[in-house]
């Protein structure tokens, strides 16, 4: 079961500290956010893997609008050479990165040309990257298997929905290209008591609320959302803001479906992974069946204690 922290860099040094816990706790890797808000996406990507001696890090991920193609493989080529192995490129079209300032997504043509153009000037310079496309719908996914060596599933944990995916992403590849990997993306809180697995629940509903909006909010095909919930789903998404994107607390999403307690009840089961520790890894064991890795996004003010709760549940 390959999993992979996902990270905001906060601070270098908070984000050296994450990265060395998470190697201590035994998880395949890190991802590293690419977000107006945090600090610059390639320096903390060189913080985590000059703390760390195996893990593999990567981004997860940034976006073909707010930087040049250039830039991107000039990373590329530079952590990929001093790390060999353990550096990974994940891309998407642009979600709250290219909002917050009033810039549009990628369309998929500029999607798929931005990975050619990094992967053959890696190539040329004697590197083979290694890219991960994020997807959450057939059409990208099918980007993601002519350019992609994996694709991050932005879809949470339907197997329905994660099996589109594949089909889709599999279906686009060359028959000739090394099979592509498959990862899910779960919101993750590992609680001590039931007590605190209820408030956790709670914190993780604004977070789950911006991982359905980036799944859902474009469009519901191939996603297998339930009918009931489709139209309230997009009504409410019209109000979205990407100023509290991704963030605890209480923000304008935490609050987007309060008065459906339902709906919160199937954002958090379909995006999260919350409980004991004994029901957060039989729910990983069960998602690990259908992917070949799952990036995990933490609370990210409880980082340290929460990677060293992941830690004790692997063991």
């Amino acid at each position: 079961m390959r999993l992979c922290a996902n990270w905001l860099p906060l601070s270098p040094g908070l984000t050296r500290q994450v990265a060395a816990r998470c190697e201590a706790a035994g998880l395949w890797g890190i991802g590293i956010g690419d977000s107006p808000n945090y600090g610059e996406l390639y320096s903390a990507c060189t913080d985590a893997l000059g703390a760390t001696s195996s893990l593999v890090v990567s981004t997860s991920v940034t976006n073909p609008v707010t930087r040049h193609w250039s830039v991107h493989a000039s990373a590329v080529r530079t952590l990929a050479a001093a790390h060999p192995g353990r550096f990974r490129l994940g891309f998407g079209r642009g979600d709250s990165a290219v909002h917050t300032f009033g810039l549009r997504p990628a369309s998929l043509a500029g999607l798929e040309d931005f990975g050619r153009s990094v992967a053959g000037s890696a190539r040329a310079a004697s590197v083979d990257p290694f890219l991960l496309v994020a997807a959450s719908g057939p059409a990208t996914a099918r980007s993601a298997g002519r350019v992609g060596d994996g694709v991050i599933a932005g879809v949470g944990g339907d197997p329905v929905a994660l099996g589109t995916i594949r089909e889709r992403a599999r279906e686009a590849r060359d028959p000739a290209a090394a099979p592509l990997e498959i990862w899910a993306s779960m919101r993750i809180a590992v609680g001590r008591d039931d007590d605190e697995v209820r408030e956790l629940r709670r914190r993780l509903v604004p977070r789950a609320v911006s991982a359905s909006h980036f799944a859902f909010a474009s469009t519901f095909e191939g996603k297998n959302v339930p009918a009931e919930y489709a139209g309230v789903l997009a009504e409410r998404y019209a109000a979205y803001d990407y100023g509290s994107h991704g963030r605890s607390g209480a923000t304008s999403n935490a609050a987007m479906f309060a008065d459906r307690p339902d709906i919160e009840d199937y954002l958090l089961g379909r995006f999260a992974v919350v409980g004991r520790a004994d029901a957060c890894r039989a729910r990983l064991e069960e998602l690990s069946a259908h992917v070949d890795g799952i990036y995990l996004s933490l609370l990210f003010e409880d980082a340290l204690p929460q990677i060293d709760r992941i830690g004790a549940m692997l063991a």
